[in-house]
């Protein structure tokens, strides 16, 4: 049987590789801020020093640790703490700066210190979520768009240019979207691969263009295009919508009438699957909440439990930098205005509030 650390050493190996090469999706940029921690370790006489580094190390480990809960969800942090244990806690140097111990001494049999830890916790909250270990996405569906048959960029780039203006359903790139095995092959095996990559949804698309006539004496060609879409629930496999739609164009050389025919076809699709789609599929929509003036990590972290202590269906920390803090935020009812009346009333730090639209909500703390 597999221990444990077996078990978790590809994500292991990915959290290392958020690290040391390209962040991941969604990561910001910010400088190293304290936090006040205790650290313990056993008290050796023969080596008061290594006590002292043993105990010190301890006080960096719980600093990162409480960075990284900043980061998780409840759920998150219930579900992998001992990957996070095995993971950023086990070499918690790679993710602080500095530190300066403030207070140490025997205690008994323990040595402990008191410490004031500089955490770099946008490397920690880069490092979650190459773990996948950030909390959920709150935002819309996330959808993979396959196109299979021959490809053509100017049908897909119109397709989802007018579907992002239309709906709340959010259309990514993976990889498996591109591999022409995958494409050509079976439905189930595309359905497995973007529940695999963590889509929502699959859209499987088809298109092409054909002439619709002999050129013209005027030297100008007429096209239509043929495209089609299913829609499927990713995990489930399920088939949620299916249309398909036909669209004409014209031109002075056969390879631009079709380019034409097959954009507009792209973008007729697109109008038609957003309507219908967004009715069909359901899903809470977030809210963003900035609060600006924040004084350090620890002040962020009393944020936090207020925040905890609302009835919210969700709540992920998308990033802290400079000051400013960005959740978001699913409440159970969808009114900003009701949530910033919630917030203020509940609030101990004495946030003020500068603004509430449709999706997004502003507080600031007086310096």
């Amino acid at each position: 049987m597999k221990t444990l650390t077996e078990k978790m050493l590809p994500v292991l190996l990915l959290a290392a590789a958020a690290c040391a090469h390209a962040p991941a999706p969604g990561s910001f940029k910010a400088a190293p801020e304290p936090l006040t921690a205790e650290g313990a370790a056993v008290f050796d006489e023969r080596n008061p020093g290594a006590s002292r580094e043993r105990a010190a190390l301890d006080a960096e480990k719980n600093a990162v640790r409480r960075a990284a809960e900043l980061f998780m969800d409840e759920t998150a942090r219930a579900e992998n703490y001992a990957v996070l244990e095995i993971g950023l806690l086990k070499t918690p140097q790679l993710f602080t700066s500095k530190r300066k111990i403030i207070s140490e001494g025997q205690d008994g049999t323990s040595y402990r210190v008191k410490a004031k830890v500089w955490v770099c916790h946008d490397k920690i909250a880069s490092a979650l979520r190459g773990m996948n270990l950030a909390g959920s996405d709150a935002g819309g569906p996330v959808a993979a768009f396959a196109l299979r048959g021959a490809a053509d960029k100017g049908f897909a780039a119109a397709f989802k240019e007018a579907f992002s203006k239309r709906s709340a359903i959010n259309i990514k790139d993976f990889p498996f979207a591109s591999d022409e095995a995958l494409l050509s092959g079976p439905e189930p095996r595309l359905l497995e691969a973007a529940a695999a990559a963590g889509a929502d949804l699959l859209f499987s698309v088809s298109a092409s263009a054909a002439s619709s006539g002999a050129g013209l004496s005027t030297g100008f060609y007429p096209s239509r295009a043929e495209a089609s879409l299913k829609i499927y629930e990713a995990k489930t496999g399920r088939e949620l919508l299916a249309l398909s739609i036909q669209a004409n164009a014209i031109d002075s050389s056969i390879a631009a009438s079709f380019a034409k025919a097959l954009a507009s076809a792209g973008e007729l699709l697109a109008q038609t699957a957003a309507g219908k789609a967004d009715r069909l599929i359901k899903k809470d929509i977030p809210l963003r909440v900035k609060i600006l003036d924040l004084d350090g990590l620890e002040v962020l972290e009393k944020l936090k439990a207020e925040l905890l202590k609302m009835d919210l269906k969700d709540l992920r920390l998308e990033s802290y930098s400079g000051g400013a803090a960005v959740f978001i935020v699913v409440p159970s009812r969808p009114d900003a205005q009701e949530f910033a009346s919630a917030v203020l009333r509940g609030d101990d730090l004495g946030l003020e509030l500068e603004g509430a639209g449709a999706q997004e909500v502003i507080f600031s703390l007086p310096r």
